[in-house]
This record gives C-alpha cells, structure tokens and sequence, in this order.
C-alpha cells in the first residue's frame, strides 16, 4: 500500500473513530440527564442527535432513550394532573419511538421501552379496557427474555409483575396474583447497584399484603411452587413465573434477618416497605417520581398500620 493511500486509510479510520466517540458521548450526557430528572432536556438532546449521520444501530440507540425518556415526561404530566387525551397522545409518541428503534436495529431496550409505553396507556385507560395490550406486551418480553436472553433487566420483569398483577385472571385474561409476585421477586433481585428502583418494593409488598398468606401456608405454597420451578423447561419467562420458588422455602431475602417461611406474606409487606424507606434515606439523589414513591411507600406503611 502506498503511503497515500494509507493517509487516506488512518484519517477515514480517525473520522469514524471520532463520530463513534461523539455519539456515545452525547448518548451518556442524555442518560445522565434522564437520571438527573432533566427529562426535557434529554429529550431535545436525543432529538437533535436523530440529523446526524447514525447507523441503524447507534439510531436505535438513541430511539430506546428517546421511548424511555417520553414515557418519564408522561408520568411527570400524569401528576401534574393533565387530561387522558395528553397522557394518551404521550405515550402513543413514546410507543412510535420504541417501534422506531426496534425497526432501526433490534435491541431488547426498544422491546422494553415499547412494552413499558403501551403499558402507561393501558393504565390510563383502565384494565376492562385495554385488554388488546396485554399480548403484545407479553410478546415484547419473550423477545427480550426468552429470544435476546436478557434476564437481567429489571424493568423487563417488573412490568411483567404489574401486567399479571393488575390484569383480570381466566377466563378474561392470564393475570395471576402468584405469578406477579414471582416476577416482582425476580425485578428486586436484579435491581443495578447504581439504581434507586424503590417503587419495586412498593410494589412487592402490594401483592403480598393482598395475597396475605400464613407462614404455615407460605412453606406449603413455596415447596410446591419450587417443585414446578425445578421441573420447569423451555421459556426462560414461564419458568420465571416460579421463581418465588426458586431458593425454596427457607430461602433468605437480602432484605430480611428471616427465611420466608419463617414469615407471613404481611410481615415481609411491613418489612419491605421499611427497607424500601431506609435505601431512600441513604441515597444520593432523588427526582421527582423517586419522591412520590416515597411519599407513598409511607403511606402505604400507614394504611398497614405502621
């Protein structure tokens, strides 16, 4: 190779390696501004960073961060009060970003971040009502979960925990109380050190003060649901709705000084509401939806009697 030509080569290789490095760059300043509760300013960010010249993948990226961050602004209007038709059009807009980015480049972040969206929608228009929703969003998590192989995103499992939570049971549709407890177990297990994710707990201690089982009757339940987690094969998701019986019934929580059945379904609710407030206090930084958790994990605390 001439020396001209390998010129030529070193200053094509330096200009990708530079729209690489600034691309990444302006996607981290949009994840601290999102996790800094600047939600509006990481959106123009994201914004401007679509007339750039992306490839498929770095365009999906930026696609997933603009889903996610949307879905953050309509649940800051939602406590601001606006109507449903705002809160609609919202999350509709983060849903197109989702499908966008999946379109762009398939990631398991636009497939949580579409699921994430539709499911804000479906929570604004009521249960009875958005029904429709309630597949599709499975879907998304059997692509992320059981075809990508991402089980470690805590979300993933968390709005699988909702979705079967809040979802009527058969013969309208699959929610099971078991079953979001089982992945709302598994949402708290994979929290990021890095994370806050306290509504999680919250949301745990919900489901287990509505189940309200003994501790006699958690050691029966939970030696039969590890029966089926163990004899369980195929979809990493189906399996996981047993995940309460992972460890059995003598596992230990992190949370907790006792196993599980060594508890009832409301002393853990008390317990997790306690920890949920306590890593709260310690933490660095709170937005606004960490504090409106906050506020509700305490009354929630009270509603219990604590």
């Amino acid at each position: 190779m001439s020396r001209k030509k390998i010129i030529v080569f070193l200053f094509v290789l330096l200009t990708i390696s530079f729209a690489l490095f600034a691309n990444q760059a302006l996607l981290d300043n949009a994840d601290s501004l999102y996790w800094t509760d600047r939600y509006e300013e990481a959106k123009e960010l994201l914004l401007s960073n679509l007339n750039s010249n992306l490839t498929n993948k770095e365009k999906a990226e930026t696609l997933w961060r603009l889903a996610r961050t949307t879905l953050a602004i309509g649940d800051e209007l939602k406590a601001e009060g606006s109507s449903d038709a705002i809160l609609f059009a919202t999350f509709e807009e983060g849903e197109e970003y989702a499908n966008q980015s999946i379109a762009s480049y398939p990631l398991s972040m636009g497939y949580v971040y579409h699921a994430s969206n539709i499911g804000r929608w479906g929570e604004t228009k009521g249960p009875l009502n958005s029904l429709s929703k309630a597949k599709p969003m499975r879907n998304d998590f059997i692509t992320v979960i059981d075809e990508m192989g991402d089980t470690d995103n805590t979300i993933s499992w968390y709005v699988l925990g909702q979705l079967y939570y809040k979802l009527p049971g058969w013969p309208i549709s699959f929610g099971d109380l078991n079953t979001a407890i089982s992945y709302t177990r598994k949402a708290i297990d994979t929290i990021a050190k890095e994370n806050l994710y306290h509504g999680h707990f919250k949301a745990l201690a919900e489901m287990l003060w509505k189940r309200d089982y003994t501790a006699k009757k958690r050691n029966s339940v939970i030696t039969s649901i590890q029966k089926e987690w163990n004899k369980a094969k195929g979809s990493t998701l189906d399996q996981h709705a047993y995940y309460e019986g992972a460890g059995g019934p003598s596992a230990l929580p992190f949370y907790s000084p006792v196993a599980l059945n060594q508890m009832s379904d409301r002393q853990e609710a008390v317990m997790l509401l306690k920890y949920a407030i306590a890593k709260y206090d310690i933490w660095h930084f709170h937005s606004r939806a960490d504090k409106r958790n906050y506020e509700l994990i305490k009354e929630m605390l009270n509603q219990f009697g604590f």
